[in-house]
């Protein structure tokens, strides 16, 4: 499925490599709860290692990446696979 953000990051992702994954679901409860070290690895599941460097890449601005505009991008991405943008 391909993924096109506000912003303009796109990336393919495919739902079948995570759904039904009772660890990833585990990380997502961590997540859920304030865990930011969970969230980090919720979205590098889902993306990827190279998905996530070019996530980071195209939100750095002056050598930093915004945590907002993560935090912005990472709901925008699981909205658009069917998730839950509660946070």
């Amino acid at each position: 499925m391909l993924v096109k953000t506000k912003s303009g990051f796109e990336i393919e992702i495919d739902k079948d490599s995570f759904t039904d994954d009772w660890e990833l679901l585990e990380l997502m409860v961590q997540a859920d709860a304030g865990d930011q070290a969970a969230t980090i690895k919720v979205l590098m599941a889902i993306l990827g290692k190279d998905g996530y460097q070019a996530l980071k890449e195209h939100l750095r601005v002056d050598g930093k990446v915004s945590a907002t505009r993560m935090k912005s991008e990472f709901l925008e991405i699981l909205t658009a696979l069917g998730g839950n943008e509660k946070n």
